[in-house]
């Protein structure tokens, strides 16, 4: 079976060692799996006798996963959750429409107080801070929240075909983000059936084949939606030493496409 697996430049110079890593669990499972650039197909595209099952968009581009499903290819993630992974106002509208608690998005951010700024199409941590911290030019649509004092920081749940199968819960410290990738503390976190069953409703509305969904958690217990990771790392497991999502996540791919 051959798959293609795509990054853009910048994110892949980031991640060399994991699609390394993906590739050689992929030949484990009889799977070839070629390597491109998002950079790469906006220029020649694909040829069509490469026969490919199956893609891998890790480009956070939901419009290269439409392109892929119009012409009948399975994209893993697909177009849906591409989009609410990286559009966060996206996913807030989802999570509004299902009932599920995000901090406010404000209309208003001129009236004091302590408020958040992040870059709507951001990801891992990076352009998020206090208001007055924040370069609000800098070209990014930008969101502004209420900053939630109550928190013991937030926990990533890994998703596996919609079903919860790890988590770690992100402490910050004295910063705003508790990002592993911006110096955030981490530990295993034991998820109860109620919290479980929580993270799955929340996604039964989608199909998820491998993602984080990020809620943030307060003091007193309480989960509040965050966001959708869509291109998911594994730094953190790792860091754990739990090492096997990439199995797990192959073994999906392959139950998928003998559908």
């Amino acid at each position: 079976m051959k798959g293609l697996l795509m990054y853009n430049r910048e994110d892949y110079l980031r991640n060399e060692s994991y699609v390394k890593w993906l590739q050689d669990e992929a030949r484990n499972f009889s799977i070839q799996l070629e390597f491109m650039l998002k950079e790469e197909f906006d220029i020649k595209g694909i040829s069509n006798e490469k026969g490919y099952a199956f893609v891998i968009n890790r480009t956070r581009s939901y419009e290269l996963s439409l392109m892929f499903e119009l012409n009948n290819i399975r994209v893993f993630n697909n177009s849906m959750v591409t989009l609410l992974g990286n559009n966060k106002l996206a996913a807030y509208k989802y999570a509004k429409d299902i009932g599920y608690e995000f901090p406010k998005v404000l209309l208003n951010w001129q009236e004091g107080g302590k408020i958040i700024s992040k870059p709507n199409g951001g990801h891992g941590g990076e352009g998020i801070g206090l208001m007055e911290d924040v370069n609000l030019g800098d070209g990014n649509i930008r969101l502004q929240q209420e900053f939630l004092e109550n928190l013991k920081g937030d926990i990533r749940f890994y998703i596996i075909n919609n079903k919860v199968i790890y988590a770690v819960l992100r402490s910050s410290g004295d910063k705003i983000v508790s990002n592993f990738s911006q110096g955030g503390s981490i530990e295993h976190y034991n998820i109860s059936s109620n919290v479980r069953k929580y993270v799955e409703d929340f996604i039964e509305g989608l199909s998820v084949d491998y993602a984080g969904i990020d809620f943030l958690l307060t003091k007193d217990d309480k989960l509040i939606f965050n966001e959708i990771e869509d291109v998911v790392g594994s730094r953190m497991l790792s860091q754990l030493g739990i090492n096997n999502t990439t199995e797990l996540y192959l073994k999906h791919i392959i139950k998928e496409i003998a559908k």
